[in-house]
């Protein structure tokens, strides 16, 4: 019977020791002594809550790549910070291209890139030359790698008669030194500057089929359609008109889109008008062209 009465004091105090343990561990990590098994597994589980709603909210996040760049893009224009804006663009094309995001980036900076381009005081570029006397306007262009198109934008000209172009002249002249690529799966023109995004343009449509995985070719003369008629860029009519540009393989053009029954289209490759009055203060004639499926 004593043993028995031992075994059982024994047993209360491991008890009593247990609970006290217990106490003392729970003020020591939650610093309260009423706090109870059933309300630490309340607490871990809104912490656990937390966490997926954290988890839930990079998963949003990452379901948009570039999209909080692009956010800071837009704010940083709205605060006319041009270049930590342009930057951050840049940042979206390179490293997010697939992206809708970067698809806005690209818009953007093509906007950015040509307000620079048809500004005659953005000097990045550009260069003042003075006419000689021989000087014409088609031999100027050649020499200077650039396009009827973007001297007689750039220099501000009303008269591009060359018998008219009088020695100490001053003009504004800007090499074109740029390619273009044409994806028939994105159905996009982008100009390029070495490896630097310059703009891309949509086709509206394209009438050209191939097996090959991609075409190099060259850029050829650049004129206007007037009047049923292809003109050249020193004519009275070509301002008027439409503009065309031809390409090495002389069964392909880049050309506006018109009114014209689909089954009457040329071979080619067709954009806005309004983009093809940009494309010649771009390309010139001699630029690369890619053409990629």
């Amino acid at each position: 019977m004593r043993v028995m009465l031992i075994i059982k004091v024994a047993a209360g105090l491991l008890v009593l020791v247990a609970m006290v343990s217990t106490a003392y561990l729970m003020k020591k990590f939650t610093g309260q002594v009423n706090d109870m098994p059933g309300s630490m597994m309340e607490r871990q589980r809104q912490k656990e809550l937390v966490l997926q709603h954290k988890a839930e909210e990079g998963v949003k996040s990452n379901s948009e790549p570039g999209g909080k760049a692009f956010q800071r893009a837009r704010e940083l224009l709205a605060m006319e910070s041009m270049k930590e804006a342009e930057e951050k663009l840049k940042y979206i094309v390179s490293f997010y291209p697939s992206a809708k995001s970067a698809s806005e980036a690209r818009y953007i900076l093509g906007e950015i890139n040509m307000d620079r381009i048809l500004d005659p005081e953005w000097k990045d570029g550009k260069k003042m030359i003075t006419v000689k006397s021989g000087d014409s306007y088609s031999a100027l262009v050649r020499s200077h790698n650039t396009t009827m198109d973007s001297l007689t934008h750039l220099s501000k000209l009303k008269d591009t008669d060359s018998r008219r172009l009088r020695p100490g002249k001053k003009l504004v002249v800007m090499e074109l030194e740029n390619r273009a690529v044409i994806d028939l799966r994105k159905k996009n023109l982008t100009i390029l500057k070495g490896g630097e995004f310059v703009k891309v343009y949509p086709l509206q449509f394209i009438n050209y089929q191939s097996k090959e995985k991609a075409k190099h070719l060259k850029l050829g003369d650049i004129r206007g359609w007037h009047q049923d008629k292809l003109v050249s860029v020193l004519s009275p009519n070509y301002r008027n008109a439409a503009k065309v540009i031809l390409l090495s393989d002389k069964s392909l053009a880049l050309r506006p889109l018109t009114d014209e029954n689909e089954e009457d289209r040329s071979r080619g490759f067709y954009l806005s008008i309004t983009d093809m009055e940009e494309l010649p203060l771009l390309l010139r004639p001699g630029n690369d062209i890619e053409i990629k499926n």
